[in-house]
Formats: structure tokens, sequence, C-alpha cells
């Protein structure tokens, strides 16, 4: 059996000091000459969550500097061709040869292929230790860049019945993040994009958020051309306590600057859960779902969870069940233009679309349910072959034994790619590609629109 895996890239925004001392420090404010360093992910087609906790990493170089502040858990499949903050420190500016990871506790959940049925491996690591070389050696600077560290699922992961072995294999790239800001930017040079968390302190024009994957708070600057939506109108809506996202970007001086801030939960006792739907439920199972027999519930296996009180909240890896009512709010969260898109509602939810699910009400560790306040359609990621090209739309064929096929019964997807970033691939029929973005689901088939493809 082949396993296709994505990627997983690790985002850590390095602050660089121009001078002094050989060791490293969280940073949650502006600080010169900053420079990102990225974890991510992308996911093998038959997994749908991936979990290990990094508890350190040190570079080597420049006296060996720690990137890592604490213990830190995190989901990488919800990152597929993309990145996501996990540490932000000072380091000196120098030479660097490598770096070494030490990791515990990898949970690996997939859909086998031959029961259809969610089933969460035991899952052992070869080693708690990664030696992860920089090949050729990357130079820190002064200025502010940026580190993508890349985990290979594909070969870092080895699947035999109900185990998985877990041998974490990394390559890492540097990008510099561009005086031109925004314009000039992307996910793989200082763009962060769904950044999410619990905020901790307000202080106009700035506030800090404790995303549920990054090892300390993360403070977040805005000016007069930051956008609010989802229940906040401005500045003066963000509470402490609430879980927000932000989409931003990483200036010349280091600073995180927030383009747009969305409202998650609306109050200190909220949750918001990640998860891909592996299940759906309807009053009757014949058209389920359709416009004369909506979705009742979904199941989800969660990929990441935020929540005020994190320690209450439901473990990632697990499945809950979210009941859908006549209150239930959907949206779409995305920041692809030009609108238009498909039904996203309780006729058209389906399962193997990814899902946020925001509650008002924080459920406990060991339950097996969440209320939901809105239910939001996430980007997410799917790999394939390329056939019926016409321009920069095709159909893309999922391998037989991928987590898509075995949930939904469907053999193929239809891509629209034209307002998709191209990171390298090259669209042609027969190639395989990684692509994310929106799936939508109209009762018969899927369709995605693409924000990003990839080889």
């Amino acid at each position: 059996m082949k396993n296709t895996f994505l990627v997983m890239v690790i985002m850590l925004a390095l602050v660089l000091a121009g001078c002094g001392g050989g060791g490293s420090t969280s940073r949650t404010g502006a600080v010169q000459g900053a420079t990102t360093i990225s974890f991510g992910d992308a996911a093998n087609d038959q997994i749908i969550a991936f979990e290990i906790t990094i508890n350190a990493m040190t570079l080597s170089g420049s006296g060996n500097p720690s990137v890592l502040s604490k213990a830190t858990e995190i989901e990488l499949i919800h990152n597929s061709v993309t990145f996501e903050p996990l540490s932000i420190v000072n380091v000196l500016p120098g030479t660097y040869t490598g770096a070494t990871l030490t990791v515990s506790n990898p949970q690996v959940v997939v859909v086998d292929p031959a029961t259809k049925a969610v089933t969460k491996l035991t899952a052992t690591l070869s080693s708690s230790t990664v030696n992860v070389p920089f090949s050729p050696s990357i130079t820190i600077g002064t200025g502010t860049s940026v580190l993508n560290f890349d985990m290979d699922l594909n070969s870092s992961v080895t699947i035999s019945g109900t185990t998985a072995t877990v041998t974490p294999a990394f390559t890492v790239t540097a990008a510099s993040v561009s005086a031109g800001g925004e314009a000039n930017e992307n996910e793989d040079n200082g763009e962060m994009e769904d950044l999410r968390g619990t905020v901790t302190a307000v202080a106009s024009p700035n506030f800090t958020i404790q995303p549920a994957q990054t090892s300390h708070t993360i403070s977040i600057s805005t000016d007069a051309n930051t956008k609010y939506s989802d229940g906040i109108t401005g500045f003066s809506g963000i509470q402490t306590g609430m879980i927000v996202s932000v989409d931003a970007i990483t200036q010349a001086s280091g600073t995180i600057l927030a383009r747009k801030v969305e409202s998650e939960t609306e109050t200190a006792n909220g949750e918001e859960v990640e998860g891909i739907i592996t299940s759906v439920t309807c009053a009757t199972a014949t058209g389920c779902p359709g416009a004369a027999n909506k979705a009742t519930s979904v199941d989800i296996t969660t990929h990441k969870v935020s929540a005020t009180s994190a320690a209450n909240a439901p473990a990632t890896a697990a499945t809950v069940n979210v009941p859908i009512t006549a209150s239930t709010s959907f949206r779409i969260h995305s920041n692809l233009s030009g609108g238009g898109f498909p039904a996203f509602d309780a006729s058209t939810i389906g399962k193997a679309q990814r899902v946020e699910v925001d509650s008002e009400v924080q459920s406990s560790n060991t339950s097996t349910s969440v209320t939901a306040t809105k239910i939001k359609l996430q980007e997410q990621g799917l790999s394939g072959t390329i056939s019926a090209l016409s321009g920069s739309d095709f159909t893309l064929t999922p391998d037989p034994n991928s987590a898509f096929v075995s949930l939904t019964g469907q053999t193929t997807v239809a891509v629209q790619a034209g307002s998709a970033r191209n990171k390298g691939a090259t669209l042609a029929n027969g190639n395989v590609i990684r692509v994310r973005g929106l799936l939508f689901f109209n009762g018969t088939s899927y369709t995605m629109i693409a924000s990003r493809v990839a080889p």
C-alpha cells in the first residue's frame, strides 16, 4: 500500500539580536532584525490527524541556542501546503549547520481503506532525538528572515496494520522577509494566515494571543488598515479570553502586523475545534444530506483545539459529535478572492470536509460532543493525479487508499485553480500534485476551489 504524505512545515519566528550573549529568549514584541522559523504539515493521504510533541529544539552554531521555550504539542495535517508559527525567540546572527529536536508522544489517526473505519494507531518513535542537518548551512544575519522546517511524512511514518513507526525526517530552507511588506510576502517568507489562539492581553494598538500550537504568546500589532470581522467591528471588540483568528504579515522590523482579525468566540468561556468530518447523520439515511433531508449532526476527528482553558478542551486526534440545530450558523473561512462560492450549509455538508466548530460553551476533555454556535468550512489539502486539464481547471484523482476515497466513496474531485498560487507544480495530465483549498459537496460530488497547488 502506497502512502502519500504531504509536508509538515515548522513555522518558528526567530528574532535576531545584533550583539551579545549566546542564548535565546522568547519574543513577545517587535525586535529589530527578526528571523521567522516555521513548522507546518502535509499529510499521508490515509492519515487524518498526526500529532507530535516537541520537547526541545536547538540550533547547531553560534552557541547552540535553544529556540523553544517549553514543550509544545503540534498537529500537522491541517497545515497541508502552508505554514504555522511554533516559537519566537532571539538568536545570534551566525552560520548554522543543523538543528536537534527532542520529540515524544506521536499520535496517528487513519481511515482504514479496507474497513473504512477511523482508527487511532499505536504509534511509536524510532528515536526521541531527531538530528536535522542543514544542507547547505544557513546563515542568519541581522535582517528579518524565515527558516522553514519541512517534515516529509511519506518517509517519516511507516504503517503496518494497526501500528505506526515514526522516524521524523526534515528538510530546511531559508527565505528573507521582503522590506516591501504584504505585496511581496507569502507563507514561505513572513505571511501568517489563520493564526489563531486565545487573547491573553489587550493594550491598543496591540494585543497578544496564545495559539494552541505555539510555545508562548505572540504579540500582534494593528493599524488603520486592519480589518475586523465575524463579531468584531474594531479594535475595541477584542477582549481577553476570546479566541480569534489573525491573518498577518511580518514587517521588516520583526513586528507581526494584523491584516485581519476575526472572532471565533465572543465570550471568554468558549472553544474552537477543528477536524475532518468522518460521518454525517440526517433524519433519514436516504439522500443525506440534501435540501429535503438536512444533516442533524456530524462527527469530526479533531486536528487541533483552542480554548480558554486548554486543559479542559477535547483532545487532539479525538472523535467528537457536533449536533446541528436551526441556530447553528454556517460560514466559509478563507482568503480566496472572488466570492461566489458554492453553498455550505446543513444540506451540503459532507464527509471528508475540514471544518472548524466554534462554541460559546466549553466542553470537557472527556466530552464526546461539542455544541456548535458556528461551523466554518476550512481550507485543506488533497493530493492526486491530474486529468481532463482545461486551462487551470482539472479533475484530481486521489489515491484509492486515501482517507478521502475511503470516507466518501468518490474517486475524483473537480478542482478550480484559477486563483491558486502555484508553488512550483507543473499542471499537466498525468502529473501528481498537492492542492490546498476549500472542498465543497453538492450532495452528489465534490469540488475544490484551490488556493495553492504544489508538486
